[in-house]
């Protein structure tokens, strides 16, 4: 009857001071607003919604970005423990339990002995770990010590199996019976009851852009169940959990067990406003200002959120987000909410640095970068490692060696990525299931990393294989790799003079086309005059031999002097006739003569290149063409013919004099002068031609 009567007192004295609260927050409703506003872009949040309360009722909301209303619903991730520490403590109160009691008192399945308690459960110092996860019905013994702060997502499934097993109900519908109903929210469900609703998609964060996702439900096996992290909400809904927690329970809960909320627990270190924290029945507790705040956040894939309590000025803020990033916006995010509420109790907020969420990023996705490319580089130099191999040799052992390291790396890569992630990050990150869901850019890459890896143990196993095969690399292959590697360098070089080029003779073209058009209409023009010239004599001797017809036909002695007329006139005919026949011939042996000073020219342009090249140079040449597995080949002069012959071996008596008499060789001529006297001291050696005959050179004046 005394609680009763104390719990009464208390709440009239709060609803006395409900309005000068409420005036209160009605002043910084704009700054809170503006504040928000002006912080979405920089901390790179795509929307969501802020409700923010008294004992008594709603004082402000609002929704921002792509999150349309403030009763749109979000997943509230790890913002569900205020569901379930609530539902504990609802158990506590009807005596179905006692915070002090074993949980393996409450529920079975526990593997060893445990004597972890209810309210070690709800503080997260019963000594679980983030890696632990119930297996099925199997609950395991915790892996950390006792009485040390450890935010663990099993420490609240367990709490769900209590609740359910003391209820004797399923969890959802225990929360929908106890919690949903009394306090009348309209949108708040468990992720098992999600089916069909209109949830507001979340958003991932890859290599710093967001991308947006679907909501989907949780899978128990990895979540460990919805009592964890497997609510949905809306700001509203959780604005009225809030207050009731302002108005000391209400109906709903005991203010007993509201003071137990508010005591001090065990150390927890840093919160997200830099200050130091315990760990309370479900909350987290710390100073700002002069005030005790009370806070859970947490965030799910796609999603973050956050519920403060402010007991000393009857304030109560309910912040939630449709993104998630933890690398770096996950502790903007917190930073602005922090900030909100600073301004809602009239301290100062800071101002969001626009860098804060893409240089981590940044740096991410530099490592990324060079593990990618890092892993191709065993491909790059393969074909390095296959001519040292074939060069070297390689044994059975090194191959071995080889591959064990291919195989090696990728999982020693997969085994200590998640280490360095937790290392670096924190959040719990340290598993590949925790990767995917929250970093899945960093899970694609190390995958794609390892298989690149694996890809390589074949490769090179295939290509030692083929190195001891053909052995080591001779030197007509080593030539033709050379002049390849040469001829690409020298078509590197010239791709930009090629496209200057492409310039000038395009212009080049048109004026010789435009000549061409000009050459041809005067050639044409001489065609016609040619064809006049031959039809007026063509007419003239059709019309001289019509009049020979006619004048045959008679006998007239007067006719006979035209008839010798006609005669001389074909005659004449005759002489003009040859006369253009010898002028065409004239024209023909002309083009003859200048073509063949034409060929003249080029074959004395190409004796004086080759007379600036040295003897080593020809043979060289000679080699490079005629390739390593002819046996003759044709050769441009005998010049060439006879230095190739020559210096075919040097195992030949007197091949110091032969080379002395030959490296100053530069023609056709020497060489025709040379040859007598060389050829006198040849001896029939291996290797050698047994006579050297100077054939006869189209050039040469035999």
């Amino acid at each position: 009857m005394q609680k009763k009567v104390l719990t009464f007192m208390l709440a009239f004295v709060l609803s006395l001071s409900f309005v000068t609260t409420a005036s209160a927050m009605g002043y910084h409703e704009s700054d809170i607003e503006k504040y928000i506003m002006g912080q979405l872009s920089n901390a790179k949040i795509p929307g969501g919604s802020v409700s923010i309360v008294t004992s008594g009722k709603e004082v402000y909301s609002a929704s921002f970005g792509d999150v349309p209303e403030t009763t749109s619903d979000l997943k509230i991730g790890s913002v569900s423990k205020v569901f379930t520490s609530l539902a504990v403590l609802q158990l506590a109160d009807s005596k179905k339990l006692k915070l002090d009691t074993s949980v393996s008192e409450l529920v079975t399945g526990f593997d060893g002995n445990s004597d972890v308690t209810v309210e070690e459960l709800l503080r997260q110092t019963s000594g679980y770990t983030a890696e632990q996860s119930i297996k099925g019905d199997r609950i395991p013994a915790p892996d950390g010590k006792k009485g040390e702060y450890k935010d663990a997502r099993i420490n609240y499934a367990i709490l769900g199996k209590i609740v359910e097993a003391v209820s004797e109900s399923d969890y959802s519908e225990y929360i929908q019976k106890k919690i949903v109903k009394p306090l009348k929210l309209e949108s708040t469900y468990t992720t098992d009851e999600m089916s069909g609703k209109d949830i507001v998609g979340g958003h991932d964060n890859i290599f710093g852009l967001p991308v947006a996702k679907r909501a989907v439900s949780n899978d128990d096996k990895e979540w460990d169940a919805v009592s964890a992290t497997g609510i949905v909400s809306d700001a509203k809904d959780m604005g009225n959990v809030l207050s009731m927690y302002l108005a000391a329970g209400g109906q709903t809960l005991s203010y007993d067990q509201i003071e137990k909320i508010y005591s001090d627990g065990v150390d927890c270190g840093k919160t997200i406003f830099g200050t130091n924290g315990t760990s309370s029945l479900g909350w987290i507790k710390t100073k700002v200002g002069k005030q005790d705040v009370y806070y859970v956040s947490g965030a799910i894939d796609g999603y973050i959120s956050a519920a403060f309590l402010v007991p000393g000025q009857d304030v109560g803020i309910a912040m939630l987000f449709d993104t998630s990033d933890v690398i770096s916006g996950n502790d903007v995010i917190s930073e602005l909410m922090s900030n909100v509420v600073c301004l809602a109790i009239g301290e100062k907020a800071r101002t969001i640095d626009s860098k804060a969420v893409m240089m981590p990023h940044i740096e991410f996705d530099v490592v990324y970068v060079i593990a990618f490319f890092a892993s191709l580089l065993p491909m790059f130099m393969m074909s390095w490692w296959y001519r040292r191999t074939r060069n070297k040799g390689i044994g059975i052992v090194k191959t071995i060696v080889d591959v064990v390291v291919h195989i090696a790396l990728p999982i020693v890569i997969y085994q200590f990525v998640p280490v360095i992630i937790e290392n670096v990050l924190g959040n719990s990150l340290g598993s590949w299931f925790m990767i995917k869901k929250f970093l899945p850019e960093c899970y694609y890459i190390t995958l794609i990393v390892d298989a690149i890896l694996l890809i390589g143990v074949p490769v090179k196993v295939i290509a030692a294989i083929v190195a001891m095969k053909k052995g080591p690399v001779d030197e007509d292959e080593e030539m033709a790799e050379d002049e390849l590697f040469e001829n690409l360098g020298d078509d590197a070089e010239k791709s930009d003079e090629d496209k200057e080029e492409k310039t000038e003779q395009i212009t080049s073209d048109d004026v010789k086309q435009q000549e061409s058009d000009e050459t041809s209409e005067k050639s044409e023009k001489n065609e016609d005059e040619n064809l006049d010239g031959s039809n007026d004599i063509a007419d003239k001797d059709g019309k001289t031999i019509t009049d020979i017809s006619e004048t045959e036909q008679g006998v007239s002695d007067d006719d006979n002097a035209e008839i010798s007329d006609s005669k001389q006139d074909i005659s004449e005919l005759e002489n003009v006739t040859e006369e253009i026949a010898a002028a065409a011939e004239e024209d023909d042996d002309i083009e003859n003569v200048e073509t063949k000073n034409d060929i003249s020219e080029t074959e004395s342009s190409d004796e004086q290149a080759d007379a600036l090249k040295t003897q080593d140079e020809v043979v060289k040449e000679f080699k490079t063409r005629s390739g390593k597995n002819k046996k003759t080949e044709e050769y441009e002069s005998s010049f060439e013919r006879e230095a190739v012959k020559a210096l075919e071996t040097d195992e030949h008596e007197n091949s110091d004099d032969t080379n002395d008499e030959l490296k100053d060789i530069k023609s056709d001529s020497q060489m025709q002068t040379a040859v007598p006297k060389i050829k006198k001291r040849y001896s029939p050696q291996k290797g050698m031609p047994v006579k050297i005959v100077v054939e006869p050179d189209d050039n040469l004046d035999n």
